[in-house]
């Protein structure tokens, strides 16, 4: 495992902020020690406030010893100890931090300001959902960071993750190991032999993310250039600018430029080649260059021929190896062996890392995707149902081998219960390979040497009614080490059912013509308490009409919801499937309409109200002016009629909270209709009020009461004429009009103009989501409107 250090960490997770102590950790020369192991004491019996005011000892004392380790220790606990005493802790650590960075001294001071950008990043993620609906402020105060938007948060984590690298010479000279007492030690420190490999890649971790890119300029910064991918020598005297002062990606490279420059020179060039490596990932994964996956593979094999007497540089080539096999899986297993993105060549980069360097973190992982490569897989899929007396075909998924050996077997129920017992488990193909086989017999499949998945449609031969399950294995004897089985279970006959809710139609199989007198058993599950297991339980048995028709009946369809499974029986022919029927029901319309006897008792059952207000948005004091219009269903038609009733009806009228504020009874019209007004009380708090009619269920509607400015004007753009390819000018115009109808002259328009990536053919993503797109913006600007209220973009 690559190391990853950090500067805090421990059992105890804080804001993403890992702070490490142990009781065992390694025990300083000093008069620390004892105090820590105090304090752990303290922690332990949950005495967090004596616990922190030891920790202010051990703080007073090492800022006066000047004990740094120490010292960025004890302001790390307070932090997490202050999560369970302080309200508003996150802000009020940072503000404590900003003053500790004032007063520290290097190399604290660079610790201390990564430690806090650190903070600053946690407190975004916690509060992102927020700061996305805050707009920028001009001339504002900003000392409280409650009032900070996501640009002044990230302008200020860049600003302190870059000043926590600013002091190179000292930083680059320093050791890690003065600060043991507050970094985890990973299993390769020469990857971060000093306190500025370690504070550079914390700021890469920031650094490295595109979430500052969501809203972007018209100039931001792209990786757009090869030199990216050039080599390190190269790479380092590239000068990468850009008008975009913000950019963390252009922040990342001139880090990576800087790493690399110190690490150019090494004696053991394994840090400079983990630098590196990590600077290619990062370019490949955000250049916007079309070519930019063979460059980086390019470059990862220059890595690997520059250093090949390393071990260390195992890890290039098996990066490569794994694009390489990555991409030939994502083009849709082409075959063409000259693509440049093919298995075999993946798999040759892979045996050639294993052979060289065995030991190594490449060689490591390379075994591991090679071993992925050469494993045989099998797949069967076969329909669950097949007509008795004639082949059907099942599909086989295969990659590694050229045939397959296949079983049929009989399902009893005696051994379908043994299998559902070991679902799940290699158990389930231990007991179908004891079983005896009513047909046993070899297929070839087509060889293919590129080690990847192919499907081919086999035919199985005609079976008699009943359940079976087809087991499949490369091998003869069917092992069970190091031999992919596949079981297939499936059923028999030429029954078949569809249905609409709780009707159904029983059919043949094969010509679709109803099967009268077909006798179904419906089933339900019940747990008996007594044997401590589920049972099947004979809820009823229908026969079908001459139209293959048959209803569940009421008794079967108020048992708790549960679902049923359904035997069918048609002379000779029997189905009994494993799958079980959802049947939902209207709460409010529990009997069906063809039970009903006459309109009244179908109005009561049936009836619904749409309701409608006259706007979507109120202010206190208004008044709501609503309309309603109900519908049932004739018992005889079992059409949509509307509603004929003489009885009043409760009209009521809620606030936010569901609290009544006003009730009404009207009468419907022959219409079907009624219409009425309700006031708003100018007492109550604003948001989303209720108009519903008592009694009965989904006959409501909704508006909101809001305390907002009616607009004096509006703009609209003009409906833009002609044509425009990539490249051309385009103008826009609009017109700002007064609902007076006057024209609106001299008012100032700012607009943005962003470019957003459009899919036209959605159908084409239904197996996968669409591609990444944020908005990018083009152009920005003001202008004003001319006498006669227009304006031109």
């Amino acid at each position: 495992m690559k190391m990853k250090l950090f500067v805090i960490t421990s059992v105890l997770f804080f804001t993403g902020l890992l702070i490490t102590y142990a009781s065992n950790a390694q025990k300083s020369m000093d008069d620390f020690s004892a105090s820590w192991k105090k304090i752990e004491d303290l922690q332990k019996k949950g005495l967090t406030k004596s616990a922190l005011d030891q920790v202010n000892i051990i703080y007073l004392a090492a800022k006066k010893t000047g004990n740094d380790p120490q010292l960025i220790k004890a302001l790390l606990f307070k932090i997490l100890f202050n999560q369970n005493l302080v309200e508003d802790a996150n802000e009020k650590s940072i503000d404590s931090m900003q003053l500790d960075i004032a007063s520290a001294k290097e190399p604290a001071k660079s610790i201390l300001q990564s430690i806090t950008a650190q903070l600053y990043w946690n407190y975004f993620q916690q509060n992102r959902y927020k700061l996305y609906q805050r707009t920028n402020t001009v001339n504002f105060d900003k000392k409280d960071i409650a009032t900070w938007t996501t640009d002044d948060l990230h302008k200020k984590i860049g600003d302190l993750y870059e000043a926590s690298i600013h002091n190179k010479a000292l930083l680059q000279k320093t050791k890690l190991e003065p600060f043991d007492e507050i970094i985890i030690k990973g299993n390769a420190r020469n990857l971060r032999p000093t306190l500025y490999d370690l504070l550079a890649h914390r700021a890469l971790e920031y650094f490295n993310n595109d979430e500052r890119d969501i809203s972007r300029p018209a100039y931001a910064f792209e990786i757009n250039s090869s030199a990216a991918f050039a080599p390190a020598p190269e790479f380092i005297k590239t000068k990468f600018i850009t008008k975009d002062s913000g950019s963390l990606h252009q922040k990342a490279l001139l880090i990576y430029q800087q790493l690399l420059a110190f690490h150019e020179n090494d004696a053991d060039p394994k840090a400079f080649i983990d630098v590196d490596l990590g600077r290619l990932a990062f370019v490949n994964q955000y250049s916007v260059l079309l070519n930019k996956d063979e460059l980086y593979i390019e470059a990862l094999i220059n890595i690997a021929k520059k250093f090949n007497a390393i071990p260390a540089s195992a890890q290039a080539s098996f990066l490569a190896a794994e694009l390489i096999y990555n991409k030939a899986l994502k083009n849709n297993f082409s075959k063409d062996s000259s693509n440049i993105y093919n298995v075999p060549r993946a798999k040759n980069l892979l045996e050639e890392i294993v052979k060289n360097y065995p030991s190594s973190e490449g060689g490591i992982n390379a075994r591991n995707l090679l071993s992925s490569i050469l494993r045989p897989s099998l797949i069967l899929t076969t329909e669950k149902v097949n007509v008795p007396g004639a082949p059907f075909r099942t599909l086989v998924q295969y990659q590694n081998f050229n045939g397959v050996w296949l079983r049929v077997i009989v399902l009893t129920p005696e051994l379908k219960k043994q299998l559902d017992k070991n679902r799940g488990s290699d158990e389930v193909f231990r007991q179908l390979k004891n079983q005896p086989a009513i047909t046993t017999w070899q297929q070839s499949l087509p060889k293919m040497n590129d080690f990847l998945v192919h499907s081919v449609e086999i035919k199985i031969n005609a079976l008699p009614i009943g359940e079976y399950a087809l087991l499949a294995s490369p091998r003869e004897d069917f092992a069970l080490n190091k031999n992919p089985l596949a079981a297939q279970y499936f059923y028999v006959s030429n029954i078949s059912f569809i249905n609409s809710g709780s009707q159904y139609f029983v059919l043949d199989r094969t010509t679709g013509q109803p099967l009268q007198s077909a006798h179904v058993n419906v089933w339900s599950q019940r747990y008996d308490y007594t044997d401590r297991e589920n049972k099947f339980i004979k809820d009823e048995s229908i026969t079908t009409d001459k139209n293959g028709y048959f209803r569940l009946s009421d008794a079967a369809k108020d048992k708790s919801g549960r679902p049923v499974r359904l035997e069918i029986n048609y002379k000779n022919d029997h189905l009994f499937m494993d799958d079980y029927e959802y049947v939902y029901y209207n709460e409010y319309n529990k009997r069906p309409v063809e039970d009903y006897k006459d309109q009244e008792k179908s109005n009561e059952d049936n009836a619904k109200f749409f309701l409608f207000t006259d706007r979507s948005i109120y202010r206190p004091g208004q008044v709501v002016y609503f309309k309603g219009i109900g519908i049932t269903k004739d018992f005889k038609t079992k059409k949509s009629v509307l509603l004929q009733s003489k009885d009043s009806l409760k009209i009521i009228f809620s606030d936010a909270n569901g609290g009544k504020i006003d009730t009404m009874k009207v009468l419907l019209n022959d219409f079907g209709s009624f219409n009425g007004k309700f006031k708003i009380p100018e007492n109550k708090l604003n948001g989303s009020f209720e108009i519903h009619v008592e009694k009965y269920d989904n006959s409501r509607v909704s508006f909101s009461v809001e305390e907002y400015k009616r607009p004096k004007f509006y703009t609209e753009f003009e409906k833009v004429k002609g044509s425009y390819r990539v490249n051309d000018t385009v103008r826009v115009s609009g017109f700002a009009k007064a609902y007076a109808g006057n024209n609106i002259d001299g008012a100032k328009v700012s607009y943005r103009v962003t470019r957003v990536a459009r899919f036209v053919y959605p159908w084409m993503f239904w197996r996968k989501p669409f591609p990444q797109a944020q908005p990018l913006e083009i152009t920005h600007g003001e202008i004003s409107t001319d006498a006669n209220g227009q304006f031109s973009i």
